[in-house]
């Protein structure tokens, strides 16, 4: 996922805010009698920003990351489940780390879609490990789809190769970011987007570890 650039959802920024409304309010004598609800107001603002776009403040929801490398990989297995539980029709969830059998997620979406998800958040290529966990959590959770999700460059040569023969997705930084904007705008996923035993498996067409 592209980094993007500090908005007001940032902490950050709604301190500026708050404390910036704060000083403004008691310096001009005409406003000091409002100075109450202005104070009000920009803490009410900046209680807002933190527990909704702050970092570590709050949930992480599908409008909050920006980039998975600030979270833990729990915390990036929970906002890929929120992603796609935040699809029209669609249901996720992330199943406990210490009994995944593979899939850190699970989601069902429109026409009987049933998807089993691998999630790493990796700064390396991902090899063909995933693949195999994740072929083998479809058919233990009854899956239809299969898919494993990467912030890392790409997967191995090895990796594709073996997705492509078993119908496996594999999804990089440019799917990531499709999910995120299909959840913030609460829009359909491309259903191209979603492997199927027809078309084999979606590699992405960037990335050093395309190899």
């Amino acid at each position: 996922m592209a980094d993007r650039a500090p908005s007001p959802h940032d902490s950050g920024g709604w301190v500026v805010l708050a404390f910036g409304a704060l000083l403004l309010a008691f310096a001009v004598p005409e406003w000091r009698a409002v100075a109450g609800g202005g104070a009000a107001l920009a803490l009410g603002l900046w209680v807002i920003g933190w527990l909704f776009g702050g970092p570590g403040g709050g949930r992480r929801g599908a409008a909050t990351v920006h980039d998975p490398a600030q979270l833990s990989p729990r915390e990036f297995e929970l906002w890929v489940a929120g992603l796609f539980a935040a699809l029209p029709g669609w249901q996720a969830e992330a199943t406990r780390s210490s009994a995944d059998q593979g899939a850190d997620v699970l989601a069902s979406g429109p026409g009987g879609v049933r998807l089993a998800v691998q999630v790493k958040r990796y700064r390396a290529p991902v090899g063909n490990g995933a693949v195999q966990a994740i072929v083998a959590s479809k058919a233990l959770y009854g899956c239809t789809r299969a898919v494993v999700i990467t912030s890392g460059p790409g997967y191995t040569r090895a990796a594709q190769e073996l997705a492509r023969a078993n119908g496996v997705g594999l999804w990089g930084r440019a799917e990531l970011e499709t999910l995120h904007l299909c959840a913030q705008r609460r829009r359909a996923l491309p259903p191209e987007l979603l492997p199927t035993p027809a078309s084999g498996t979606r590699i992405p067409k960037k990335g050093r570890g395309n190899r």
